[in-house]
């Protein structure tokens, strides 16, 4: 063979090789379980978002793909059975947030599970360090304790007699145990009152409610990182409507649900690139050595709809900053 057409042949070879397309095993079809907390009506953007992610790829549902989904409908009780339905079809890889991956790290130390949003691995006890997880977790992380303490900082620029604040916190969310003691230096400094209410699911955000009523704070915060509080969104956003209390949270999702504001990293972006994540182990890398990736995007939204049913008067500088505005 001349050296041209080696060169040729050499090109062309990389080339395929790169592909992601051609780096999936011809013929063969890979299986992906996701387990989703929250409503498949609230779920579905992501779980496009993921799909979309690996179809960028070269894994395609319907092609060589297989994609098994369950939905707990924002009851935390059937997430164990949901993991062993899903993990009874043998897929090659799991996905789901915190609070689901650590269900399904007690039940299996082998297939490779793909965090699509977490709060903190390492303190949920899913990962040695974000760097080399070392067991098999891997994917994405927001890291949003810090988050949730400027989503604080905006309330009291848009609210400046901002006395009192309620924060929504789901216990189940392992990082948000130290977001507590950093809302409270965080407030006190702020010469501001703070609750917390710690809420599992849907009843036990029905009786945080009922105590507001009581205590009536001058905003809410929802501290993120629950799947269960995301799914609840409009009922948290038509109950702060109610008490006409401005509510703040992190993805872009709960402003659109009514909250006067969110700022936080997007969740469609970290589904689309856990994507990346279970494609790589697909190919054949081990989550032990895939580093967890931490969000990058991080939008402010502000709900003008809100602001004016609350007669809340937004400043010019925060309008300005925002990355979207809800007229």
């Amino acid at each position: 063979m001349s050296q041209v057409r080696r060169r040729r042949f050499l090109i062309a070879t990389g080339l395929l090789l790169a592909s992601p397309l051609a780096c999936a095993q011809a013929g063969r079809t890979y299986r992906i379980g996701s387990v989703y907390l929250a409503a498949s009506s609230t779920t579905k953007p992501y779980e496009e978002a993921f799909l979309g992610g690996l179809r960028e790829l070269g894994f395609e549902r319907g092609r060589n793909l297989v994609y098994d989904v369950r939905n707990c409908d924002g009851d935390p009780a059937r997430l164990p059975a949901a993991v062993d339905e899903i993990m009874a079809l043998k897929p090659n890889v799991l996905v789901g947030i915190e609070h689901v991956a650590q269900v399904m790290r007690q039940k299996t130390a082998i297939t490779p599970i793909v965090l699509t949003v977490s709060t903190d691995p390492v303190i949920a006890g899913l990962a040695t360090t974000l760097a080399r997880p070392g067991g098999n977790v891997t994917g994405m992380a927001s890291l949003n304790v810090p988050i949730a303490i400027k989503q604080l900082e905006l309330l009291k620029e848009l609210l400046p007699h901002l006395k009192t604040v309620a924060f929504l916190l789901d216990p189940n969310v392992p990082a948000l145990a130290r977001f507590e003691e950093q809302a409270q230096e965080a407030t006190k400094a702020m010469r501001i009152k703070s609750s917390f209410y710690k809420v599992k699911d849907h009843e036990g955000l029905a009786k945080a409610f009922v105590a507001m009523e009581q205590d009536r704070p001058d905003a809410i915060v929802n501290a993120g990182g629950s799947g269960t509080l995301f799914g609840e969104r409009h009922f948290i956003a038509g109950n702060a409507r109610r008490l006409r209390v401005p509510c703040t949270g992190g993805d872009a999702a709960v402003a659109e649900a009514g909250y006067l504001l969110s700022y936080g990293a997007s969740l469609y972006e970290m589904f689309r690139r856990a994507a990346s994540h279970a494609a790589r182990i697909l190919h054949g890398a081990k989550a032990a050595e895939l580093p967890i990736e931490q969000a990058s995007k991080f939008a402010l939204v502000l709900n003008m709809r809100t602001a004016k049913a609350l007669n809340i008067s937004v400043p010019q500088a925060i309008l300005l900053r925002a990355d979207r505005v809800i007229e």
